[in-house]
Order: C-alpha cells, then sequence, then structure tokens
C-alpha cells in the first residue's frame, strides 16, 4: 500500500463540527499531486489546503490546491473542512487516494460539554450565589475550554442578578467546574424568576446542554391589605331660611395602626355654591383605631317654590388608605309650596287692508356719499351701506390689481357684482406714481387696453369699468414704497416719500377724480400701527389725518375721508388700524362736516390667537370687545364705522364663531340677541372683505387658486350683510297694520321676580303677514299678567286665514303651563286703498292667470370639523322655490347635543328635536338665493345625524 489517511475532529458541536485529512505517503519516491475521494454522511460548508473537484451525493472528490501537491517519501499533507451535521461528528468512508483504496482508523470522539440547572432563594437583602456546575463526560489528555455568558430570563440583570461571562478551562484530568452569578434579595412580593447561563465556543469537546436554568425563587409574603374609604349619599330638607347641616358620614373599613387621612372638596350639580350651599373643601384624619368621620356642609334654606337639588362631595388623594366609594350625592328636598306656572292662550286677529303711497324715489347709491350722525346716505339723502370686497395687488411692485395674469379685469369684475359686493377698496402705494414703476404681471392676451398703461392710467379702466358696472370705488393708501402688506414701518411716510409727499399724492388724486362719482372717498392710510392717537409730533396720526383729510377736501369736497385706528391706545392693543378708542378723548375734525368715516379692521383667531380667543366666556365676550374698540362710535350715533378689513379661510371653528358674532354686530345686533339695535330705516356698519384676491396667505380669498371658482362658504356667510346700489321709483305700504295681543299669565303672585322669554315663531303666516317679534317678559313681584304685541299686516289678497305661533321659554322662578299659543289672522278679502296721488300704471296684461309662486327650501349640512367627541357643522339653506320667504323655521332631528349656534337660533328643543329659526339678518330668501349657518354640537356625527324636516 502506496498512502495512507487519518481523520480527526478538532472541534464539535450540536450543528456541526471541523474536521481534519491527513495522507501519508508511505512509498520510497514522492508523489507529484494527489487526489482524494471518500464517502461523507455530512455537508461540507468549507474547506482549506484543497479543493472540491466533484460532490455528488455523498462522495466527494478533493485535490491537492497546488502549493502542496508534492508528498515528500515518508511525508503527509493534509486538508480540514468544516461540515453540518446533527449530534457526535460522523467520520469519512471509501478512501482513495490517486486511485488507490486506502483504509483509516475511526476518529476518537470528543468528550461533551453539560451545565445543569439550579434553583435559589431570593433573601430578602445582599447578595446569594447562584452556582451552576458544568461536566466534561471524560477526562482529556489537553486542556479543554469553553465560553460562557449569562442572559435575562423574567429576572433582569442588574436588577435581579449580575450579569456575568468569562471562560472555563477544564486542565487535563479535570471534569468538574463551577460557575457562580450573585442574586439580589429584595423584600417585593413577586413570582418566581429566572435567568439562564449559556454556553459556546467550546474546544476539543462537544456541548452537549448548552444552557443551564437558574430559578430565583420568592421568599416574600403579601403584605396586609390596606382598609378602604367611603362616604354616604344624604337626603336633607332644605327649610325656608337660615341654615341645615349636611352631615356626610366616612367609613374606614377597618381601623388602622397608623394615622389615615383624605381629602375633601363640594362640587355644583343642580345645587350651586353659595345660593344654595357653603363650598367646602379640606382635610380630615383617622387617627389609629378610628374608622368613622363626618364632614359638614351648610345648605341654604330658601321659600322658593323649586325642585329638588344636589350636589356632591368628592374623596382625594388618601394617604394609607384606598378610596371605596369615593363621591356622595347630598339632595336637597324642596318643602316650599309649589312654583307658580306661566300660560299663554291662542287669539285670533281680523287681517285689516293695506295703503299704498308713491314714494317718487330715485335709485339707491346715486351720486356722492356724504354722512349723518352713524348713518352713510347718498346724493338723493337715502341711507345705504358699503359691502364690499377689497383687491389688492396696485400697492405691490407689480403696480395693478392681481389676477390679471390670468383672467380679464371687467371679468372679474363683472363676478364681484354678480356676487352682491357694491365696492371695491382699490390698496396702492405712492411708488406707484412714479415715473418708473411699470405695471406687470399682466397677460396683455387677456387685458388687451391695458397694454402700454402707467399704474395711474390702469387705476382709471378699472374705476371706469366700476362705473359701468354700478360699484363704487374706495382709494387706500396702503404703502409709502412698494410691496406687501402694512408699511415696515407702521407710518404714513418713510426716507423716501414724506409726508408731504402722501398729501401731494392724496391731492392729485382728488382732483384727478372730482365729478366722477364712481369713487367715492380716501382711506388716507392703511394701518399706522406704530402712530399714535394725539399728542402731537411727528407720529401723531390724528393730527396728520387732519392735515391730509382737509387737503383732499380741498381739492375735492365730494369724497368721504376715511381715517382707519392705531393699534394701542392707553395700554390697550388690538389689530393693527383697529383700534378706536382714541375717538372719544380726541375726534377727528374735518373744516367740511359731513364727509368724516372711521375705519376699523378686525380679524380672528387663526390670523393670531388674541387674549379675547382664549377668554371663558368666548365667542359671548366678542360684542363687548369690538363695542370697546371701534362699534360704539356707530352705536353713540358719533359718526359712521367703515370695518375697511376682515376676513379668514373659515377652517378654524373659532373663526366661525367670530364671523357669527361679528356678522350680527355689524348688521345692528350689538349685543347679538338677535334683535337689531338701530332704528328702522338705518343701516348697520359698512365693510369690505378681505379680500379678493385667493393669494392672500392669511385669509385666502373670495376666489379660489384658479381666480375664478368661488369660496362659496364665504360668500353664504356675507350673504346677509349685502347692500344693493339699485331702484328707481315705486310704491310703500303705510298704515293697514292691525294688532295681535297675547296674553301672559302667572297661575299666582309670586314673592319674587318671575321672567320667561318668548319668541314668534313663523306658521303658514310669514314675515309678510306679521313683524316678528322676541324678548322677554318680567313679573314683578304681585303681578300676575302681561301682554306682548305684534303687529299684523295687511293685504288685499283674498286668501286662506293664516296662522303663526307665540312660544313661551327659559323661565324664571316659574314653571311652564301653556306654552305655545296660536295667532289666527282672519283674512277679510279687503281691497287696496287708492292712494291720494297714484303712480303711474301700465296698460293691464290679458290671457292665462300667473301660476302662484311658492317657496322651497333645501338644507345641506357639512361637518367641518370632528375631533371624536364634539363636532362643527355648516348647513347652507337654498330657496328652490320661486317666491321669496322671509322668517325661515326649520326642524333638525339629531342625536347630538348642539352647544354655540351661529346665523340662527334655537326656538326650541325637545327629545332629540330642535326648532331653528332664522336670525335677525338673514330671515329673508329670495328665489335661488342660500345663505348658511352653523353650530357645534358635543358627540360624533354620522351620516344618519341630521334629519331635517321642513
Amino acid at each position: 500500500m502506496t498512502y495512507g489517511v487519518d481523520f480527526s475532529v478538532s472541534s464539535s458541536w450540536n450543528a456541526g463540527f471541523i474536521g481534519s485529512v491527513s495522507v501519508k505517503n508511505t512509498a520510497p519516491t514522492g508523489a507529484n499531486g494527489w487526489l482524494v475521494e471518500f464517502d461523507a454522511p455530512f455537508e461540507i460548508t468549507n474547506l482549506w489546503n484543497g479543493v472540491i473537484v466533484s460532490h455528488v451525493g455523498t462522495r466527494y472528490v478533493v485535490r491537492d490546491a497546488g502549493w502542496n501537491s508534492t508528498i515528500a517519501p515518508n511525508g503527509s499533507v493534509s486538508f480540514g473542512f468544516q461540515a453540518a451535521s446533527q449530534g457526535t461528528a460522523p467520520a469519512p468512508t471509501g478512501f482513495v487516494v490517486n486511485g488507490e483504496a486506502v483504509g483509516t482508523g475511526a476518529p476518537v470522539p470528543l468528550p461533551t460539554v453539560t451545565i445543569g440547572d439550579i434553583s435559589i432563594a431570593e433573601g430578602n437583602t445582599g447578595t446569594a450565589p447562584a452556582s451552576f456546575k458544568v461536566s466534561l463526560s471524560a477526562a482529556s489528555k489537553e486542556p479543554i475550554t469553553v465560553a460562557y455568558s449569562s442572559a435575562n430570563g423574567t429576572a433582569t440583570a442588574g436588577a435581579d442578578y449580575t450579569a456575568t461571562s468569562g471562560t472555563l478551562t477544564f486542565a487535563p484530568g479535570e471534569t468538574s467546574k463551577t460557575i457562580s452569578v450573585p442574586v439580589a434579595g429584595d423584600t417585593l412580593l413577586e413570582g418566581d424568576e429566572t435567568f439562564r447561563i449559556n454556553l459556546s465556543g467550546a474546544t476539543k469537546a462537544t456541548i452537549v446542554k448548552a444552557a443551564g436554568i437558574a430559578t430565583i425563587v420568592n421568599d416574600d409574603a403579601a403584605p396586609p391589605p390596606m382598609p378602604s374609604i367611603g362616604v354616604s349619599d344624604i337626603t336633607l330638607k332644605e327649610g325656608t331660611g337660615g341654615t341645615t347641616n349636611a352631615v356626610f358620614t366616612l367609613t374606614l373599613s377597618a381601623a388602622s395602626t397608623a394615622s389615615v387621612t383624605v381629602g375633601y372638596q363640594t362640587q355644583d350639580g343642580t345645587a350651586l355654591a353659595g345660593s344654595d350651599y357653603a363650598a367646602t373643601s379640606g382635610r380630615l384624619t383617622f387617627a389609629p383605631g378610628e374608622t368613622v368621620k363626618t364632614v359638614v356642609v351648610p345648605v341654604t334654606g330658601d321659600a322658593l317654590s323649586e325642585g329638588s337639588e344636589a350636589f356632591k362631595l368628592n374623596l382625594l388623594q388618601p394617604t394609607g388608605a384606598t378610596l371605596a366609594k369615593a363621591q356622595a350625592t347630598a339632595t336637597i328636598t324642596d318643602d316650599d309650596a309649589p312654583r307658580p306656572t306661566l300660560s299663554v292662550a291662542d287669539i285670533s286677529v281680523v287681517e285689516g287692508n293695506p295703503v299704498v303711497t308713491a314714494t317718487g324715489v330715485t335709485g339707491l347709491g346715486s351720486g356722492y356719499f356724504h354722512t349723518q350722525g352713524s348713518q352713510i346716505l347718498d346724493a338723493a339723502g337715502h341711507t345705504v351701506k358699503i359691502a364690499g370686497v377689497n383687491w389688492f395687488g396696485m400697492e405691490s411692485g407689480r403696480y395693478a390689481p392681481d389676477g390679471l395674469n390670468v383672467r380679464n379685469y371687467k371679468d372679474m369684475m363683472q363676478q364681484m357684482v354678480d356676487l352682491g359686493f357694491n365696492t371695491i377698496r382699490l390698496p396702492f402705494s405712492d411708488q406707484l406714481f412714479d415715473a418708473a414703476s411699470t405695471p406687470n404681471s399682466i397677460d396683455y392676451g387677456k387685458n388687451p387696453d391695458l397694454a402700454g398703461l402707467s399704474g395711474l392710467q390702469i387705476m382709471d379702466k378699472i374705476v371706469s369699468a366700476a362705473g359701468q358696472l354700478g360699484l363704487k370705488v374706495i382709494l387706500d393708501h396702503h404703502r409709502s414704497s412698494a410691496g406687501a402688506g402694512a408699511s415696515e414701518n407702521g407710518l404714513w411716510y418713510n426716507g423716501t416719500y414724506s409726508e408731504q409727499t402722501w398729501i401731494n399724492n392724496w391731492s392729485m388724486l382728488a382732483k384727478h377724480f372730482a365729478g366722477n362719482s364712481t369713487v367715492i372717498g380716501a382711506d388716507l392710510h392703511n394701518e399706522p400701527y406704530n402712530g399714535t392717537w394725539g399728542g402731537g409730533g411727528t407720529t401723531d396720526w390724528a393730527a396728520a389725518a387732519e392735515r391730509a383729510g382737509n387737503a383732499v377736501l380741498a381739492a375735492n369736497p365730494n369724497w368721504l375721508i376715511f381715517v382707519e385706528g392705531v393699534a394701542s391706545y392707553q395700554n390697550n392693543f388690538y389689530w393693527w388700524g383697529g383700534n378706536l378708542m382714541g375717538v372719544k378723548d380726541r375726534p377727528i375734525q374735518f373744516s367740511s362736516p359731513g364727509h368724516l368715516v372711521y375705519s376699523a379692521h378686525d380679524y380672528p383667531n387663526s390670523i393670531y390667537g388674541q387674549p379675547w380667543f382664549n377668554d371663558p366666556s368666548f365667542p359671548n365676550n366678542l360684542p363687548a370687545k369690538f363695542d370697546q374698540m371701534w362699534g360704539y362710535i356707530a352705536r353713540e350715533n358719533i359718526a359712521p364705522v367703515y370695518l375697511g378689513e376682515f376676513g379668514s379661510k373659515l377652517t378654524d371653528p373659532k373663526d366661525v364663531a367670530w364671523l357669527s358674532k361679528l356678522q350680527s354686530y355689524l348688521s345692528g345686533d350689538y349685543d347679538a340677541n338677535g334683535t337689531r339695535d338701530i332704528a328702522a330705516g338705518q343701516q348697520g356698519v359698512s365693510w369690505t372683505w378681505w379680500s379678493w384676491n385667493p393669494n392672500s396667505g392669511d385669509t385666502g380669498g373670495i376666489l379660489k387658486d384658479d381666480w375664478t371658482t368661488v369660496q362659496t362658504d364665504k360668500v353664504s356667510s356675507l350673504q346677509p350683510l349685502m347692500f344693493h346700489f339699485s331702484g328707481d321709483g315705486g310704491t310703500t305700504t303705510v298704515d293697514g297694520t292691525t294688532r295681535a295681543t297675547f296674553t301672559v299669565s302667572l297661575s299666582a303672585a309670586a314673592a319674587t321676580a318671575v321672567s320667561v322669554d318668548y319668541t314668534t315663531v313663523p306658521g303658514t303666516a310669514d314675515a309678510s303677514d306679521f313683524t316678528a317679534t322676541k324678548g322677554t317678559l318680567t313679573f314683578a313681584p304681585g303681578e300676575t299678567t302681561k301682554t306682548v304685541t305684534v303687529a299684523v299686516k295687511g293685504d288685499a289678497a283674498a286668501e286662506s286665514n293664516e296662522t303663526f305661533k307665540f312660544a313661551l321659554s327659559a323661565p324664571s322662578n316659574a314653571d311652564l303651563g301653556h306654552s305655545t299659543a296660536t295667532a289666527t289672522i282672519v283674512n277679510d278679502d279687503g281691497g287696496v286703498t287708492t292712494p291720494t296721488t297714484p303712480p303711474s300704471t301700465g296698460t293691464p296684461s290679458t290671457g292665462t292667470p300667473p301660476v302662484a309662486s311658492t317657496a322651497t327650501i333645501l338644507p345641506k349640512t357639512t361637518v367641518v370639523n370632528d375631533w371624536g367627541t364634539g363636532v362643527v357643522t355648516s348647513t347652507v339653506l337654498k330657496n328652490t322655490g320661486t317666491a321669496a320667504l322671509d322668517n325661515w323655521t326649520i326642524k333638525l332631528k339629531t342625536p347630538l347635543e348642539i352647544t354655540n349656534i351661529w346665523n340662527a337660533e334655537i326656538v326650541s328643543h325637545t327629545n332629540g328635536e330642535y326648532v331653528i329659526h332664522s336670525a335677525a339678518w338673514n330671515y329673508h330668501l329670495d328665489p335661488g338665493q342660500e345663505i348658511s349657518f352653523g353650530f357645534q354640537a358635543a358627540g360624533h356625527a354620522t351620516a344618519g345625524s341630521f334629519d331635517w324636516v321642513i
């Protein structure tokens, strides 16, 4: 035999081993090259000092690596490999070397390594060693090593034991070693916990059991349970005077060896602290052994007839005990005589007939405007209201109104008219009039008549188109230098454009547009926020406004002069341009009366979170804030007020609530109670919305970003405030009214004042048949009847009898009996009384009688915001019929609880059904017209949450 083969295993583990094959040349001559074949019941995953030539089934063929191809006489060469195999490493068989079959001896098996499991009592303090025994199956003639490391189970290193790792070495002949791990003691009541020691990386041995589990046995006992505290409900009679004690009993479930304390505090229910009981709070102590304590709350007696009332006592923050019953209810039973009831009876009234007289009126909004008290009047003396929109861009470096790169300017202005606006506020800068200021960002293909024009010439074009469309124009000095927003220095002049330049430019414009009543006035400067109201000096805005205003009126005595507010007056801060508090101390005086209009700006929470938006009384605090800053000027008849800027994207619920209160104020309902506070025939506050442009970052625009599509929610919100300059001649109905008198009765005289709210509700009769009325009745002590008179309008139409309702609600110190009365308007088929000087009439037409017109309401509700426990909604009402509608009323069936409503009012709420009525300023709906109102409600909205009943 020429060759011999030896196989050995140097390392093994459960899933594999490392083996080596040694080939010996026993011949007297050297071998040049070698090729070894063998059968292997394992998978070779790596091989060194040789090259695998082939592997078919279990048969491997391995040749030399080139550098080790020569085997000297009686020399040897070896190659090694790593193999995958389960259990003890198997030996290869069937060796053939260079075509010669060769036998091999079986390898000597490696000893095996195991680690044992242990249990150890935890202990209460310090540490105790957990000792793992690691065993070798047989002694070795060579050192054997194995690595170890700890690993968490339910026990955690650092808290329950000390993390441990290292290497064990079995010296030749050794078969047992120990690994010690410190275990931490504690007194916590907990379950048994475990960790383990893992073995790895054995040399010259095979690991059979690689993990030892240590169980830390808990040896702590559970502490005795804490006692619990409870408080009992009580019932007591109120009494007719003085105080009665409500005594709450607190009980400890078991006596304690230590002191137990608990806090307590009363909480309002239907009984209110201060009027029904004395608010009480404190902390009491159960001494060791005590189990009962009491808390005394004084209850106030009275002689009022009322239902039973309740308040609560809450326990909180116990020490040494838990809370079993943390709240108790005290029920105060009423022991007074029953409360009186309020009732109203049905009535009927004969309708009556109208008297028609000629008016001889010319068109509304004609000519120049002037002022009288709080009102703006046209050339014919009619009260009018500015209801417009801001169209900015001329104040910027574009020197032209924005949007002209997208649309024709006349088309946009026609759209303004179609939407109901009657005025444009047109901002500009002093720089507009410089020779180098060239208009740009204009598509001259869409606006060919603007090509080559200066900024002033484009302004002429805008004014000319406005006059043709019936629009008025207010010129607004928005800035000194061209740019965006208010002037950077907050003043009406800067280092480039002096105050005199500002005045000269205004005088130039006043002369330029003299005789053209389309331009009705000058907004002297936008938002002079660093100006002072009075005081003298170069920043005295009031004095500067007088200088400029007098210069303008000298050049054009027909203009209105709009004077904006400042930002702060006597340390009261408000929106830039919105603070007009100084007017009461230092009014503006022009050389020519009848031309002054004070102008304010007002914005909502989304622009800046002013303190009043976070006040607990928001939004009901807003009318007083408007009144403080600018509204008092109109309310006290000092001068007209014009809200030159206000606007919002209407995506913030607080913005929606702000706009609702502002709508009321602008319409003349200064306290937002649903009733106009201005005289009949007077107009509310004039306004221009910011802005027409969609490129206003804070508010967006009336138009969407395509400069064509309308933001309908904004227009719907403004619709009730619109005012139209139109109409010539006509007639008016006078006299012809009768009175429907409702008698409200109290079942018995009361010792204290009784009040109740009332309102009329349309039925088959609407605003064309009677004058809507609402208010509050107060019965003085001893009174039992009150009356409310409602004006019924006569007409000449032969029609059926019509009805409306009179409803009582929100009684104080009384209950409702018969709370709704029906008024029947009895038709008397009367004719129209001929006027003394009849208006001219045309030739009567003949043919088919006209079809009767009807009004039909179509509601559509959108959820604007839903945060899971509450929603904000917007409802659009559209008159889809052919007749106008006044004083609309609709019903809503919903599981939601309405907590706030704007642009409408709730008449009643019973069993999930709300009756909702128009506000004072949006009661009228022409055919095709839309209005919107909104509400906030508690609950989550679904598809079936809004069931409208028309």
